[in-house]
């Protein structure tokens, strides 16, 4: 599971494939359905199996389709598709309605989709490669560079290191634990090495006051004992 994770994180810094692929489910012959009534940012797809391959081919279908529903028209290129597991919120695995297969209900975090949508693609090689945009860039992840800690700002943009990564899952349960904290915001994953991501992410209390209430024994980040290079702060994922 560790390979498996790796090639979904370390597709992130050269835009390649999330676990080689970028095609629709395979093998089902069905189109995907459309997602529930009031949920843009929700699809419901055919899944071949539960392999880590299978899942993320039915996240980038789940992803065209979410597309369309946001912004009739717009296309995805490869590497949007190949970043699709990046932008899940949550996902879970259902017997279709009628009885033969799986389907796999994924919501994307809409943040993310509205961004991307602005975008009017997927975020570039030099976001991907942990450089984020200069305009982007913000106090704390300017003092941080040296893996130092993050001042005390506000509001604005950082980016966090979180290590102990152990598989896919693991990762899609750290996407959701970030993008669902009411205290920050546009969350992206910017870069991956060894068994840890780093993100950038959007923060309307200061940023170490917002990740505090992550920390066990009410959530899952640890922090570091020892800072990243480039991360405003540094934890350690625990499941």
């Amino acid at each position: 599971m560790i390979r498996t994770c790796m090639c979904l994180l370390c597709a992130l810094l050269a835009v390649g494939a999330v676990s080689a692929q970028t095609a629709p489910a395979a093998s089902t012959g069905t189109p995907p359905l459309p997602a529930a009534a009031g949920t843009p940012y929700s699809a419901t797809v055919p899944v071949a199996g539960t392999s880590d391959v299978q899942r993320n081919d039915a996240i980038a279908a789940a992803l065209k389709v979410v597309l369309q529903q946001a912004a009739p028209g717009f296309v995805p290129d490869a590497g949007t598709l190949s970043e699709a597991s990046g932008y899940v919120r949550d996902y879970h695995y259902r017997r279709a309605a009628s009885g033969g297969g799986l389907e796999l209900q994924v919501d994307f975090d809409p943040g993310s989709i509205k961004r991307l949508v602005a975008q009017g693609g997927s975020n570039g090689a030099a976001a991907v490669a942990g450089a984020p945009p200069a305009s982007n860039a913000s106090p704390a992840s300017a003092g941080a560079a040296a893996g130092g800690t993050a001042p005390v700002v506000a509001g604005g943009t950082g980016t966090i290191w979180v290590g102990g990564i152990e598989d896919s899952h693991a990762f899609a349960s750290v996407l959701s634990l970030l993008r669902n904290d009411p205290g920050l915001h546009d969350v992206q994953p910017v870069a991956a090495e060894g068994d840890g991501v780093m993100l950038q992410l959007g923060f309307s209390a200061p940023l170490a006051t917002a990740l505090a209430a992550l920390e066990p024994p009410n959530g899952h980040l640890v922090p570091a004992a020892q800072p990243h290079a480039g991360a405003d702060l540094s934890f350690s994922w625990s499941p």
